[in-house]
């Protein structure tokens, strides 16, 4: 439904630009546009100070949106993507530490400044509507990494100036100790500006760098799109769910890694206002589906999987569900198509979360709190109150034991009623079936599926009722166009 492209595209990884290896990649969102489908682009933060002709910088450096060194207008030079080929160097910045070792040198633009929101938006408005149609890119969402800051050094050119700041007293329990820290991350003494003018270390802020950037991006996204969008970021804080998703980083194609995904997606975190919560997307890089494990997509970043973890990466083979055999097709075709079934319940819950502060994926504790049980059940999860997932997390199990909590449970794929209470069953679980139960009491909408949403949602729509112990049941729809602002 949606294509998502990484740094790929751009022109040596640079934002705001696109690579002549990509020179058809405007027509191609077009074509995917017609046939229904949505693309995302991913931009990073960090602005190369390297080239020694790139508007977005010279702008950035004349409307004053980098992060500077304390009581100076000096930029704080870090270091991203040093692997680059072919990096242009602009002898007269003051490393010359970089044109030796060929390393590329970037500044972090300041998103707490209006002036760096307004450059945002300017920048992100002219790749969406560039003047030359061969350059404008019609990308529907923005995906927002590298943004904890990132860096590929420890510190700034130069090394870092306050030592206090950088190595302070207590060290939090982090990866690298022994760097403060600073450990591939700009120095704490980057100075920062809010919106009202007060200044603000790095130190007081990193945190919230994540979550100043996907401020500044919502709006620039509404702007050039004209529609509601998606905003997907790395790095998020509290309050960021106000305009955007969150995922969960770089992973591996791992069992573990599938295990700690769901916990993950029970990570979402809220504004102070309950505006609405981050919603998870699990996974880093590309697409992978283990089919046990239901209808949540889990992304690989790196390496080498089994057709049971699948994973598409530049640097291993083509593990995308595609290149298997017809078999493995039809399983993915049952598994996507039960996703698109449930979208108008899933579409509701958003909604709800959005509205209302609940949440999409819970615990199954948090419907049953009661039920002391529930309390250490981390590898079954629920949408909204009413769906009961239990997916394999280990590798060659074909049966899962799943714990039925104090309520009435009905077998998706049969609307039987199982008989399962207050007990944990082992159920079969080959791998083309996904062990789905509905909870008496609620009434899931559902539509029929097509191959993508924006033709699903022209599908007839239709209602599970699933009775309680009562013979009663609830539920409710929410349902829009799915694109205008502010409905």
């Amino acid at each position: 439904d949606v294509q998502y492209t990484d740094i790929d595209y751009m022109e040596r990884n640079l934002d705001f630009t696109l690579s002549p290896r990509f020179a058809g990649l405007p027509a191609l969102i077009n074509k995917i546009h017609a046939e229904g489908m949505r693309f995302i682009i991913i931009l990073d933060p960090a602005i190369s100070g390297n080239e020694t002709n790139y508007p977005p910088f010279d702008r950035g450096v004349a409307d004053d949106v980098f992060v500077q060194w304390p009581n100076s207008k000096e930029i704080l030079y870090s270091k991203v993507w040093s692997f680059l080929p072919n990096v242009q160097i602009n002898e007269s910045l003051p490393h010359e530490e970089q044109v030796e070792n060929y390393v590329s040198h970037c500044a972090f633009p300041d998103f707490f400044r209006n002036s760096t929101m307004a450059w945002w938006k300017r920048e992100i408005m002219e790749v969406h509507d560039n003047p030359d149609p061969s350059k404008s890119l019609k990308f529907d969402g923005l995906w927002t990494d590298m943004n904890e800051p990132a860096a590929f050094m420890n510190g700034a050119m130069g090394g870092c100036r306050n030592d206090l700041l950088n190595n302070p007293p207590y060290m939090p329990h982090l990866g690298h100790r022994s760097t403060g820290l600073i450990y591939k991350t700009p120095c704490m003494e980057g100075q920062h500006y809010l919106p009202d003018g007060t200044p603000a270390r790095h130190y007081d802020v990193h945190s919230l760098y994540g979550w100043s950037q996907s401020r500044a991006s919502l709006p620039a996204l509404h702007a050039a799109t004209k529609e509601r969008g998606i905003i997907i970021s790395r790095s998020t804080y509290p309050g960021s769910g106000k305009w955007a998703g969150h995922w969960l980083g770089d992973n591996t194609a791992a069992w573990d890694q599938l295990h700690k995904s769901i916990i993950g997606t029970w990570q979402g975190k809220r504004s102070p206002s309950w505006d609405h919560p981050v919603v998870e997307w699990v996974g880093g890089g590309t697409s992978l589906v283990h089919f046990a494990t239901l209808i949540w997509v889990f992304l690989a970043f790196s390496g080498s999987p089994t057709q049971l973890l699948l994973h598409h990466s530049p640097l291993f083979q083509r593990q995308d569900p595609a290149a298997w055999d017809t078999k493995f097709h039809e399983m993915s075709r049952n598994v996507l198509n039960i996703r698109y079934t449930l979208l108008p319940y899933l579409y509701t819950l958003l909604y709800d979360a959005h509205a209302h502060g609940s949440t999409v994926i819970r615990p199954v504790l948090h419907e049953f709190v009661q039920d002391r049980t529930t309390w250490d059940i981390d590898e079954q999860f629920l949408w909204g109150p009413a769906l009961l997932i239990s997916p394999v997390m280990r590798p060659n199990y074909r049966s899962v034991d799943a714990y039925f909590p104090d309520a009435r449970w009905y077998d998706y794929h049969t609307n039987t009623e199982t008989g399962f209470r207050r007990q944990v069953q082992n159920l079969p679980a080959p791998l083309e079936h996904i062990n789905l139960h509905i909870r008496g009491g609620y009434i899931l909408p559902w539509q029929l599926p097509a191959n993508t949403t924006a033709f699903s949602r022209k599908n007839p729509m239709g209602l599970t009722v699933a009775l309680d112990d009562d013979l009663s049941a609830g539920g409710h729809l929410y349902w829009d166009d799915g694109v205008r602002i502010g409905t």
